[in-house]
């Protein structure tokens, strides 16, 4: 990870850091959702005893696991759903521990599986949901290329409420505003908060990091 990276990393851990629980609306280019998911993870896992939830609906997981390796990013405490394997037919690294579902077009099912495990049902292996801190998606929006978009803000709201209603937990939605703006609104209705990831914010850090060091972030409201 670069300097630029880091102060992103920064800045995302700051404004997080002030929303205790629930649903965080970040408004992200999707050309930078893996960026932000890899640095939302770093930020995560240097936190003691915050144990989360990934759920793959984009890429299978061992694509983020691979990243996490490569940037020294420790997934212990981290379960991993993907919804998107087995519809790839990937079965590369299915030794990996996973949640699988059986595609992206049940998302519905997912909250309903959450209770289950909550409910310490063995099939399959149950999680602590008390103990989560935080539950993230990898790209929202994909969902919409296999259900309907009554379907996907039906999921968000289920989603938010299943793992509110068990723990304290910060949920980080990214979607981009201009190419999903409806997804973007959708989101917006159930978020209390947003955090601003725009070419603006990316350009301070760019700034930021040319200041030879100084940890300072310009607020959005400065840019």
């Amino acid at each position: 990870m670069n300097e630029k990276d880091l102060y992103l990393m920064a800045y995302l851990k700051d404004n997080l850091s002030a929303f205790d629980n629930g649903p965080v609306l970040l408004d992200v280019k999707s050309t930078q959702f893996v960026r932000v998911n890899l640095l939302l993870l770093k930020a995560f896992s240097s936190m003691p005893g915050r144990p989360g939830m990934f759920i793959a609906v984009d890429r299978p997981h061992h694509y983020m696991l691979h990243l996490m390796g490569m940037h020294q990013i420790d997934p212990q405490g981290l379960i991993f759903i993907d919804a998107i394997s087995r519809f790839a037919a990937d079965t590369k690294n299915s030794h990996s521990p996973a949640n699988l579902l059986n595609a992206p077009s049940n998302i519905d099912s997912l909250p309903s599986a959450i209770r289950d495990w909550a409910g310490n049902s063995p099939h399959p292996a149950p999680m602590d949901l008390q103990r989560c801190r935080f539950a993230m998606i990898d790209n929202i929006s994909s969902l919409l290329l296999y259900n309907s978009f009554n379907n996907v803000e039906v999921f968000l709201q289920d989603f938010i409420d299943v793992l509110t209603s068990h723990a304290r937990v910060q949920i980080p939605l990214l979607v981009d505003k201009e190419r999903n703006c409806m997804l973007y609104e959708a989101a917006r209705s159930l978020c209390p908060h947003e955090i601003s990831v725009n070419d603006g914010i990316l350009a301070s850090m760019s700034l930021t990091s040319k200041r030879n060091g100084i940890a300072r972030i310009v607020d959005s409201n400065e840019v």
